[in-house]
């Protein structure tokens, strides 16, 4: 029997874009394994079908969260069967209809529709015992620590082909072209989000099945997963053998010189490379590439959207979009940066650019949004002109109209909030602008904004005014409680008023992200907006923006988290550290605002270090001032270390023989008057480093603690969360 897990277990997470063949594959595969089937894909289609039911709009994330908070769901785990119920009715047609196809990467982007199903999916796998799952973020999020990971690619032409094939043989009407925009944009919309983002695990297997068939890719995986199984291949004479040592041993049998006599085949490999060694560089500058783990520079174009204050900008950028990014309520003044997300449409991808609301005649905090503003619309393509066609023409609107009118880039009227033919007489009101014909869009319903997209497009020149960096750079997200300082640090990094700085906290609302060349290496940085004490009990934008910074987290790879060192250290800094432990990010502390400090309040600030962030001795500390620019230089630095550090991989050779010393210092206590085991340590993953410990008996919380200790005393491990899983095995009662 093909196994991967003890007592003949099978786990294997299976990710990838629509239309490379997961079901078709995962089916077929989980028959001839004698495994359970799930396919996660048909959770986020149902949740789907019931906001679509519910006549909820799918890019109002608060009555999506609503619609799908208890989902009457059942999903049949038989790889015959294809049954998906939702309250009792099989709606296994439904979801792959149109609606829901379309619709779905707007509903499975919402963090807390992924969370809520992300729980059931993982009971259901690990209730199954043999099982293959498929998804798109099964390796990544659902099943880390899965011992087979395989993401399945294809070019979008042939993923386009087999879904317009399956509509056709499913008797449904279907257009190559439009499968083959919708696969596109639903791939740039998976990639993009910030909760859960489509992407392969660090240690999946990569299979194209453009030119394979069915057969061949189910092949390919039971090799794999061959080549990964640790329990049924195992040669009893072999001491370094994961099965011998996690073959099932009773206490009579394990002898402590067992495993002290362990030593990693893989380690002394690594001591002397023999002849016909594989180039590893190359393979892992291969491997690299495909991940999208080096810097890529494109030539797109750029459109701003520009206007007074609440006239729907937001509104319509999120619907070009096609998801909801940027953060909207109906209160003048939600957005204020400039806020730049990647859009596709009619296979040509672009640049978005959302702004604050523009007003010549503003002081202070708005005064700093228009600016932000003005930077758009000088370094855009095209320049799309937002007016509101209830209101009609205002003097902010005839002041920037004028403004407009010496653009050197084209123009776009729209006019928004044109919610009925009833309004077409308001619309000649927009000629004295002076900027042609005004487009009638209603970006509450979509209508219109199609018309202004393909003009768009039409407009853009042949050469765009600049390359950008579209992936590549490691993220930095910089977060905090409000007025801390992070809008700050980023606009002293970038050396440019990048984001909108006030006195008020909470001034920033959606993340603003920003390519950053410091002196080793370009960063992409990213602000967030300040997490409050009472998030739950936050209404409107408030709850919209700590979304985002939680999504921001969930797809960062270092934090920096930045603490007011002229202010005692408080519970709102505590409840951010905790997400982003529990993210499992690398982490600099960044203690802002040194300039400000006085003697006394150093010596209380070092007391309150010592208390209250006690459990984080590992987490490099920064003194720096925003304002000043005080010590940025050693953030750098800092970072990369700790990247270094959430990279890091242990060798199994080297695990073992410190396991054995520090169990020899100090052995865990007993439980139920027997001592604990450890059979075998080996490191599971990295981003963060997780160890795994296959034992005989539970390890309480004490006793891990120790052992990290003493694993980051041999090894380092600093500025990254470590974290320690216990495996015990099951005793199996003798027969008599």
């Amino acid at each position: 029997m093909i196994t991967n897990m003890p007592d003949d277990g099978l786990l294997v997470a299976v990710d990838g874009p629509s239309g490379t063949g997961k079901s078709s594959t995962c089916r077929a595969l989980a028959k001839q394994l004698d495994a359970k089937y799930l396919d996660t894909g048909a959770m986020y289609r149902v949740a789907t079908l019931a906001v679509l039911r519910a006549q909820v709009d799918p890019l109002d994330s608060y009555a999506v969260i609503e619609a799908t908070r208890d989902l009457p769901i059942e999903i049949s785990d038989d790889p015959e069967s294809s049954a998906v119920l939702l309250d009792g009715e099989d709606v296994s047609e439904p979801i792959r209809g149109q609606a829901v196809t379309t619709h779905v990467s707007s509903v499975s982007a919402i963090p807390e529709v992924r969370e809520n199903l992300v729980q059931l999916q993982r009971e259901l796998a690990f209730a199954a015992h043999r099982v293959i799952v498929e998804g798109r973020d099964i390796g990544t999020v659902v099943l880390g620590d899965a011992p087979t990971k395989i993401f399945l690619t294809a070019s979008a032409e042939i993923r386009a082909q087999r879904r317009h094939d399956q509509n056709l043989a499913a008797g449904r009407e279907s257009s190559f072209s439009a499968v083959l925009a919708d696969v596109q944009r639903r791939d740039a919309a998976d990639s993009a989000r910030a909760a859960s983002p489509l992407r392969p695990a660090d240690d999946a297997v990569l299979v194209d099945t453009s030119e394979l068939s069915l057969e061949e890719v189910q092949q390919q995986i039971i090799d794999i997963i061959q080549g990964l199984d640790l329990t049924d291949s195992g040669d009893p004479e072999d001491p370094n053998d994961f099965a011998t040592q996690y073959r099932e041993y009773t206490g009579a049998d394990f002898d402590d010189a067992e495993f002290s006599e362990a030593v990693s085949a893989a380690q002394e490999t690594s001591a002397s490379s023999a002849d016909g060694e594989p180039d590893w560089d190359a393979l892992e500058e291969e491997f690299l590439s495909a991940l999208g783990g080096t810097q890529v520079e494109e030539a797109l174009c750029t459109v701003a959207i520009v206007g007074r204050p609440n006239v729907g900008k937001s509104s319509l950028t999120n619907r070009f979009l096609g998801r909801r990014e940027a953060v909207v309520e109906d209160v003048p003044g939600v957005t204020r940066d400039r806020n730049s997300y990647l859009a596709e449409w009619a296979n040509q991808r672009f640049w978005v650019q959302d702004t604050g609301g523009w007003d010549s005649n503003v002081k202070g905090l708005n005064a700093h949004i228009a600016r932000q503003a003005e930077v758009a619309m000088d370094t855009a393509d095209v320049i799309i002109f937002v007016v509101d066609t209830r209101v009609g023409a205002t003097e902010t609107d005839i002041m920037m109209a004028r403004k407009l009118q010496r653009s050197k880039v084209p123009v776009l009227l729209v006019a928004n909030k044109f919610d009925s033919p009833q309004q077409y007489a308001d619309l000649s009101l927009f000629y004295s602008l002076g900027l042609g014909d005004p487009w009638p869009v209603s970006a509450l319903h979509g209508n219109g904004s199609a018309d202004v997209l393909d003009e768009m497009l039409r407009l853009f020149p042949e050469t765009p005014r600049q390359t950008s960096i579209t992936s590549g750079p490691r993220k930095v997200a910089l977060v905090g409680k409000p007025n801390v300082g992070k809008s700050s640090l980023l606009n002293k990094f970038a050396n440019e008023e990048r984001s909108v700085v006030d006195n008020v906290a909470g001034t920033t609302v959606d993340p603003v992200d920003s390519m950053v060349q410091l002196d080793e290496q370009m960063w992409r940085f990213i602000d967030t907006a300040g997490l409050r004490k009472k998030v739950k009990n936050a209404q409107g934008h408030e709850y919209y923006a700590s979304l985002r910074t939680r999504g921001v987290i969930d797809a960062a790879e270092v934090c920096v988290l930045l603490i007011d060192a002229s202010e005692p250290i408080s519970e709102q800094d505590q409840r951010v550290l905790a997400m982003i432990l529990e993210s499992g990010k690398s982490l600099v502390l960044a203690l802002n605002k040194w300039d400000l400090m006085e003697e006394e309040r150093r010596f209380l600030l070092e007391r309150e270090l010592e208390q209250q962030l006690r459990h984080i001795p590992w987490a490099t500390r920064v003194n720096i001032s925003a304002k000043t620019g005080r010590a940025l230089n050693k953030l750098e630095p800092a970072m990369i270390a700790a990247l270094e550090s959430w990279d890091k991989r242990v060798t199994t050779g080297q695990l073992n023989n410190w396991i054995r010393e520090a169990i020899a210092a100090n052995p865990p206590p007993m439980k139920n008057n027997r001592l604990p085991k450890v059979l075998f340590a080996t490191q599971a993953g990295t981003q963060p480093p997780t160890i795994v410990l296959f034992t005989t008996g539970f390890l309480d919380a004490g006793y891990r603690r120790y052992l990290e200790r003493k694993f980051r005393e041999r090894f380092g491990f600093h500025g990254t969360p470590v974290r320690i899983a216990v495996r015990v095995r099951e005793r199996k009662t003798k027969r008599k």
